[in-house]
């Protein structure tokens, strides 16, 4: 239905927008179902479409937002498939629009956020990559702007996890790739003490769990 509406009406921005949202959910289905190939081909069109919309119209910041979204989405399927140099590029435009957004609107949280989750997936893109300087640069600079998150708004559970998940991947780096321990105990401890707070207040979300008992698994070592 986008579709057709879109090839009748190809200069409405709204049903061109529309039509991108559409293939990213196909794609996000796909993709929950195991079908990556396919997922990937629905998450290329969704990207195309909102880069034509960015590319038209460069001062919308929902196009801009969306085609950021766009490159998480080719990232995480690159990612998955194996393919991490890709992965590492599309993640890199996904950092820079989220970087340009945050600097032009530093209020607006939703950027923030999107360019800690950025860092967090170039910093497991690089690890994956045996690039550790840069694993350790991104994972700092995503802490750095999950407590700033944190601290602004320490009722918002999703800030909360991301500098808790921040901290772990932090304690991880610094156990497995530096070989200090003490220093890794210091970054997991931290993380371990939001992670108990979480699951706390959410004790069926299995991601808090799983987390707070991989750390409380590490400290016990």
């Amino acid at each position: 239905l986008e579709k057709e509406l879109h090839e009748v009406y190809p200069q409405n921005l709204n049903f061109k927008n529309s039509l991108a949202i559409s293939y990213s959910k196909l794609g996000e289905t796909h993709s929950a179902l195991g079908n990556l190939p396919t997922a990937l081909t629905f998450f290329e069109v969704y990207n195309r479409l909102e880069k034509e919309l960015h590319e038209v119209y460069p001062q919308n910041v929902n196009f801009k937002n969306s085609l950021a979204i766009s490159y998480s989405k080719l990232g995480e399927t690159h990612s998955a498939l194996g393919n991490l140099k890709e992965a590492k590029d599309f993640y890199e435009e996904m950092s820079r629009l989220f970087k340009e957004l945050h600097e032009s609107y530093p209020q607006n949280v939703k950027f923030k956020e999107g360019l800690g989750w950025a860092n967090q997936f170039l910093g497991n893109t690089h690890n994956a990559l045996g690039n550790l300087n840069e694993t350790k640069d991104y994972y700092e600079e995503m802490s750095r702007l999950f407590k700033e998150l944190h601290e602004a708004y320490p009722q918002n559970v999703k800030f909360k996890a991301g500098l808790a998940t921040s901290y772990l991947k932090l304690g991880h780096f610094y156990k497995n790739n530096q070989n200090e321990p003490e220093t890794a105990r210091h970054y997991i401890q931290k993380g371990y003490e939001l992670y108990e707070q979480l699951v706390r207040d959410f004790p069926d979300y299995h991601t808090f769990r799983k987390n707070y008992e991989w750390a409380k698994a590490q400290l016990g070592q």
